[in-house]
This record gives C-alpha cells, sequence and structure tokens, in this order.
C-alpha cells in the first residue's frame, strides 16, 4: 500500500514538473518575440526617463533625447516609461514603479515629466484616496513587483493575457506602429504598402474630440488632490536622482479646448508648481502647427522626433545655462 503511494506520489510530481516546465519553457520562449506593447519598459533599469500618459508614450523618443543631449551633463541612457491614461496617472503607484526603475546610485538623471489634466483625474466613483489607491493597485503597474527582468516572466504570467503558444506562433504586428526597446511607440504614417493622408489625420482627429466629449459624460472625472500630493511627492523623490522638466505636449486645438474646459487654470497652476520646486515648465500648448497629431492627442513619428529634439534642446540650454551660473557663483 505505502510502494503504491508512494508511485503515486512520484507520478503526481512528475506531471507537476513537467507541467511547470512547460510553462517556462512557452514563457521564456515568448520573451525571445514580441510580447506585449509596454513588455519593453519592464526589462531594464536607466537613469533618466520619459513619464506620463500615453501622450508621453508616443511624443517622447528617448534615442532621439540622448543624440541631441549628447555631451551634456546628465546620466544616459533615456527609456520611455510612460503609459495609457488608466496605468500611469501620478499616484503612489506609479512613484513606487518609477523608483524601481532607476539604479539606486543615480543622481545625475533627467526626468521629463508628461503633464496634462488626465494625470490628475480620477473617476467620479473614486471618492477617498483609498478608492484611488485601491484602483491604481490593480492596474498592470500595481499587480507588477519586478520592473527590471530580461526575461521578464512576472509579466507574462500577469500581464500577458493571451496564450502562451504565441510564442511559437508570434503575432503580427500592426504595420503602422513600432514598438522600440527603449519603450517608444512610434506610428508611422508611411510603410511599404499603406499611406495614412491627411483625410485619414482629420476624420480621426474630428473622431477623438467627439469621443473624448461623449466619454467626459458617460464617465465623469474630477481632478484629485491625491494625484496632486503625489506629484508633488514624485517632484521631490526625483530632485534627488537628477534634473526635473515638466512639459505640456501639442494636441489637437480641440482637445485642448476641452482640456481649457475641465481645467481652465491648468497651465497657471503648473508653472506655480514648477516655480515652488525650482524647476523647468516647458508649455508647448499652442504648438499644434508645429507637431501634428495622428489622432487630435498623439504625435505621430515625424512630428515626435522632432518634438523630442525641441525638448531636448531646451533642456540642454537649461543646463548650460545653469552650469554657467555655478561657474560664476
Amino acid at each position: 500500500m505505502r510502494r503504491e503511494l508512494a508511485i503515486f506520489v512520484f507520478k503526481i510530481a512528475i506531471l507537476a514538473l513537467g507541467l511547470v516546465g512547460t510553462y517556462l519553457f512557452f514563457s521564456w520562449n515568448l520573451t525571445r518575440t514580441f510580447v506585449a506593447d509596454d513588455y519593453s519598459k519592464f526589462t531594464h533599469q536607466t537613469p533618466s526617463l520619459v513619464l506620463g500618459l500615453s501622450r508621453a508614450h508616443y511624443a517622447f523618443d528617448p534615442a532621439t533625447l540622448d543624440s541631441v543631449l549628447e555631451g551634456a551633463n546628465y546620466e544616459r541612457p533615456f527609456q520611455n516609461f510612460a503609459f495609457e491614461k488608466s496605468q500611469s496617472p501620478y499616484g503612489e503607484v506609479y512613484l513606487g514603479a518609477i523608483l524601481k526603475k532607476i539604479p539606486e546610485n543615480t543622481s545625475g538623471g533627467i526626468f521629463i515629466m508628461g503633464v496634462s489634466p488626465g494625470s490628475f483625474s480620477a473617476s467620479n466613483r473614486l471618492v477617498t484616496p483609498e478608492d484611488i489607491f485601491e484602483f491604481d493597485s490593480k492596474t498592470m503597474l500595481g499587480k507588477m513587483s519586478d520592473y527590471n527582468s530580461d526575461p521578464n516572466l512576472e509579466f507574462v504570467r500577469k500581464c500577458f493575457g493571451r496564450s502562451l503558444y504565441k510564442g511559437i506562433f508570434p503575432q503580427e504586428h500592426r504595420i503602422s506602429t513600432v514598438f522600440h526597446d527603449n519603450g517608444w511607440e512610434e506610428f508611422r504614417l508611411y510603410a511599404p504598402g499603406y499611406t495614412i493622408s491627411q483625410a485619414d489625420i482629420d476624420f480621426w482627429q474630428e473622431e477623438t474630440v467627439t469621443g473624448y466629449t461623449k466619454l467626459a459624460a458617460v464617465i465623469p472625472e474630477h481632478v484629485s488632490d491625491y494625484r496632486l500630493e503625489w506629484f508633488s511627492r514624485t517632484i521631490d523623490s526625483l530632485q534627488h536622482k537628477g534634473r526635473v522638466f515638466l512639459v505640456r505636449i501639442p494636441m489637437h486645438r480641440g482637445v485642448l479646448a476641452l482640456e481649457d474646459g475641465v481645467w481652465p487654470s491648468f497651465d497657471r497652476e503648473m508653472d506655480s508648481i514648477a516655480r515652488l520646486k525650482h524647476i523647468t515648465y516647458l508649455n508647448y500648448r499652442n504648438r499644434s502647427e508645429d507637431f501634428e497629431t495622428y489622432d487630435g492627442s498623439h504625435l505621430h513619428s515625424e512630428s515626435a522626433k522632432a518634438f523630442s529634439r525641441d525638448v531636448a534642446r531646451a533642456i540642454r540650454d537649461q543646463i548650460e545655462q545653469r552650469a554657467v551660473v555655478e561657474y560664476l557663483d
């Protein structure tokens, strides 16, 4: 009887090991291909970061930032650690993730914090700070504890959400979108076999304005004191790691009008925070003619690279001016 039980337990153990081994094989094999849009943001640390919502996710090319800032006194390289609206509004969860992305001994990083009303909003159903923290804890960033492993099997386990056989049969990518290892999602207007026309862009921009208007009516939101408080704490934490720059990214005039309607004093308040913290606020709210979106809210590839160059030049000028002042002092 004991021998039969031992054999049964042994078989169960072998089966369990086989299942675990199969799972790990498929998980590891998946990480050798395209895993998911944001997977590369969870594979390595970097001393300089781009932060914010999807507008920053599309707008900042870390390679362009590093290229323009070459020779400047900062710790490189950049990584784009911005996400869509539901994933990375400012709060305790986002700050915890940010601090894990930065090497512990970093002191000369550059941190570009994208700001918009959406960065500080919360659903009217989330009343207390505890409500908002609980909501944030259920996001992708809230689920993860490991942000810097390659391969990152925790990401596969907690955030992949599709069958692991995709690792054997890689999925086809959207031809208009390129996901870079530095975290930037590039939206291209041209590729072999297709072209996105100005008529397409005009239509998508109108659809975005209409969609945002309807969404605000269905799921009303409020400006959250909790998010503003943790935004301030995020700035304070990052100032111990380097220089902080607040940036309002350009958008379609129709989207800007909606944001002005929600928060008319937004730019004045961001400027006040920047002055209080002794940092720079780069406000591109009126530069929509210079940097075009493809859908009203997100910059396409050419605009994103041009915008990244413009912001990097402004940052470089700030660094050089401060160096002169410190030298004269």
